[in-house]
C-alpha cells in the first residue's frame, strides 16, 4: 500500500521574495488545503490506484511461491531427518538456511521496488496538483497555502479560507495526467490475471508529504504482509545438531 507518512511535511506556496518586498505593510494573504483530500480526488488517483493494484498482485504471486518453497524443503527435511547421516543432515540444513536468507532479501527487493513504482506512477498526479495549487495561488493573490492536512501545522483556522474544494475544481479542467503504466515483468501467469477494480475516489490515503514526492496510494501498493507460512520460514532457525542427536528444526 502507498505509505504517504514516509513524506509528512507542509505544502507551502510562497509568493517571491521581491514580490513580498513590493508589498511593503500590505498584509499577507493566506489559505490553506487538505492534501489528503486532494490526492483522492485528483482525477487521475484511481487510475493510479488500479495499477499498483496490479502490482501488488504480482509480488504477493512472488512472495506466496517464495513461502511454499520453503515450507516444503523445512517439511521433508523434518520428514527424513532421522534417516540422515551427520553430513548429509548438515549439508540439508545449509541449503534451509541459504534459501531462507536468499529469499529474505528478494522480500525485501520487491518492498523497494513497488516503493519506487509508486513513486513512478503518483508522481504525475502531484506534479498536476502543484500546478494547480501555483495557478489559484496567483489568481487570489495569495502570499501562502499551508496544508492542515499535517499535525501540528495548523491548530485554528477559518473555514472559509480553505480552498480544497477549488484545488479539485480547477483539477478537474485539466487533462488526466500520462501515468507509467508498464507493470514490474509478470510472469504468463500474472499477466493472465484480471486487474483489481481501483478503490473508490474518497477511500482513506494515508498523509502525504505535502504534494510532493509520494511513497504510495492506499491500498493498492504495499508488498503483502508475508503469510503465516512464510512467518514461520522468517524464524526457521536449523541449527546444528549435537553429537548424533537428532532434532527438528523450530
Amino acid at each position: 500500500m502507498f505509505s504517504f507518512a514516509r513524506f509528512r511535511g507542509a505544502i507551502l506556496f510562497l509568493a517571491p521574495a521581491f514580490i513580498l518586498e513590493a508589498q511593503g505593510t500590505v498584509p499577507a494573504k493566506f489559505a490553506y488545503v487538505d492534501s489528503r483530500f486532494i490526492v483522492n480526488g485528483a482525477p487521475g488517483t484511481p487510475i493510479a490506484q488500479a495499477i499498483l493494484q496490479r502490482d501488488g498482485a504480482t509480488a504477493e504471486t512472488q512472495v506466496k511461491r517464495m513461502s511454499d518453497s520453503l515450507d516444503a524443503l523445512t517439511a521433508a527435511f523434518s520428514k527424513e531427518q532421522a534417516t540422515l547421516t551427520g553430513e548429509r543432515r548438515d549439508a540439508r540444513i545449509k541449503v534451509i538456511n541459504d534459501r531462507q536468507g536468499e529469499y529474505q532479501q528478494r522480500y525485501q527487493s520487491l518492498q523497494q521496488q513497488l516503493q519506487d513504482r509508486e513513486a513512478e506512477v503518483m508522481q504525475p498526479i502531484l506534479d498536476q496538483i502543484k500546478l494547480a495549487l501555483e495557478d489559484i495561488r496567483v489568481e487570489m493573490g495569495l502570499t501562502m497555502i499551508l496544508d492542515i492536512s499535517q499535525s501540528g501545522v495548523l491548530v485554528a483556522a477559518d473555514k472559509n479560507l480553505n480552498i480544497s474544494d477549488r484545488v479539485l475544481a480547477k483539477l478537474r479542467t485539466m487533462p488526466v495526467p500520462m501515468l507509467a503504466e508498464k507493470a514490474a515483468a509478470p510472469t504468463k501467469a500474472d499477466a493472465k490475471a484480471p486487474v483489481k477494480a481501483a478503490p473508490p475516489v474518497g477511500a482513506p490515503v494515508q498523509t502525504p508529504a505535502g504534494i510532493g514526492r509520494p511513497g504510495g496510494v492506499a491500498p493498492a501498493a504495499q508488498v503483502p504482509e508475508k503469510t503465516d507460512s512464510a512467518k514461520k520460514a522468517d524464524s526457521l532457525k536449523v541449527k546444528r545438531p549435537d553429537s548424533t542427536a537428532t532434532k527438528k528444526p523450530e
